[in-house]
């Protein structure tokens, strides 16, 4: 078992540091030393020579920290302009250390796992070799040193100088971001517009629409609890923003809202009771899939075309209409600033830095290197950006099916390199007062070759 003790998790997160997560030490510490030794827990593993660490739970601990102190490959490292370096402090290392506590049982799969994910590294590292422990010249564990800018667990350097910074278990294949933030890269100021005067009366109507579907078709009892907050015949006086701020009528239920039985929570705001009888709607409905049909079928219509589809078509049109070429696929060629643009929203949801950097998964079965920021400047014009976001009218049986998205298709050299799903939907559950964009990454099986081989070639020429 592996804890924190307080004196760690509340420790200053001034000039940018991250709090470091004591549960990944082991993990991290042992694929270090299983890549400048390969054999490293073959022992352990496989002879099953554990005894001492049965006996003894502390000495794998300290033994683990004695290799860091030790002359070696393996350093405790920080980042200095953009590389890393050893850090001599190390005093760091004790802390951290002490609220460790490990059992060799409990503790057993984070050995297992650590020798896969080094086995990962060593077979997927370079495109057409297997690494070596002789191509090594130091492993960086970065550990108490990690910072909102370099948050990676180890980095990797070569006998060459090269290095590799590698995040050891984080999934790069989605990241969720505000609707704001995406729709200010690709239409501006024209996300203004949003709420203003041409799209109130729909984002009104929306909302009028999914109150009368909710209370029409909810059982009597869910009716009654939603006539204490609105009259339902006259659901044209109720307004997209003023949604937001109905509380229950009765006085006597002003501050902390009446106790509704059915989802055992007290209610005050009467878009709460709503998203409870959406989000509980096998038991708010006599027919919950008609009901689903039905709001879909709305929602899709007004929001997804009206409004979403409509607001950034008719920006692209007026500002971008020449950086758009038609595709027979149906699909958009973008260029000029529509190209920009999207290479900057890629950029900065994959997270690129003025390095590559690895993300492992899945004990790094699912391997993504991530290239440098100057990639994409260097083979811009070998980038090809395709998009679309026409909507489709029919109703899917997910409820995120039918959300709005965008897709894009990211080629190099005119084969896949990327496609970027953006999926905008609310972001508090259904209905709710704010929209999010979720951004789900499908890499080309070969991606990391394409990287690979794009960035020699450059280096060859």
């Amino acid at each position: 078992m592996i804890t924190r003790y307080s004196k760690f998790i509340n420790e200053s997160n001034s000039e940018g540091k991250i709090t470091y997560k004591v549960n990944n030490l082991i993990k991290e510490i042992c694929v270090c030393m299983l890549l400048i030794n390969n054999n490293f827990l073959d022992s352990l593993l496989d002879a099953g020579k554990k005894a001492r660490y049965i006996e003894n739970s502390k000495a794998f601990l300290t033994d683990l920290k004695n290799l860091l102190f030790a002359k070696n490959r393996m350093k405790l490292g920080k980042f200095v302009d953009g590389k890393c370096h050893e850090d001599e402090d190390q005093y760091k290392i004790n802390g951290i250390f002490d609220s460790v506590k490990f059992d060799i049982d409990e503790n057993w799969n984070d050995l297992v796992n650590s020798r896969i994910i080094s086995r990962n590294i060593i077979d997927k590292l370079l495109p057409d070799e297997k690494l070596s422990e002789d191509r090594i010249s130091s492993i960086f564990w970065i550990g108490p040193n990690k910072n909102k800018e370099d948050g990676e667990d180890i980095v990797l350097e070569l006998t060459d100088g090269r290095q590799y910074s590698f995040y050891l278990n984080k999934n790069i294949g989605s990241k969720s971001a505000s609707f704001n933030t995406f729709a200010d890269e690709i239409i501006g100021t024209d996300i203004d517009k949003l709420y203003g005067p041409e799209y109130i009366s729909k984002w009104n109507k929306l909302t009028q629409e999914w109150i009368r579907i909710l209370h029409d078709n909810a059982n009597k009892n869910v009716q009654i609890h939603i006539e204490k907050f609105i009259d339902p015949h006259q659901l044209e006086k109720i307004g997209h923003f003023n949604y937001f701020k109905i509380k229950h009528r009765d006085p006597r239920y002003k501050h902390l809202g009446e106790y509704i039985k059915e989802f055992d929570k007290n209610l005050l705001f009467f878009s709460d009771l709503m998203s409870e009888i959406w989000k509980n709607r096998e038991i708010c409905f006599k027919d919950p899939q008609r009901v689903f049909n039905q709001w879909m079928e709305v929602k899709v219509f007004i929001l997804n075309s009206k409004i979403l589809e409509h607001i950034i078509t008719d920006s692209l049109t007026r500002n971008d209409l020449n950086d758009i070429k038609k595709l027979k696929d149906g699909f958009k060629l973008g260029d000029g600033k529509i190209k920009m643009k999207v290479i900057k929203i890629l950029v900065e949801k994959l997270g690129c830095t003025e390095r590559n950097l690895y993300y492992l998964w899945n004990n790094g079965n699912i391997f993504y290197q991530i290239p440098y920021r100057q990639f994409f400047r260097e083979f811009y014009d070998m980038i090809t950006v395709k998009f679309d976001f026409h909507v489709k009218m029919t109703v899917q049986p997910e409820e995120e099916h039918n959300d709005f998205t965008v897709k894009f298709k990211i080629e190099l050299q005119h084969e896949k390199l990327l496609d970027l799903s953006v999926i905008v939907k609310f972001s508090g559950g259904e209905m709710s007062e704010k929209l999010s964009a979720k951004y789900n990454f499908d890499f080309a099986d070969d991606f990391n070759y394409k990287i690979s081989s794009t960035s020699l070639t450059k280096n060859e020429d």
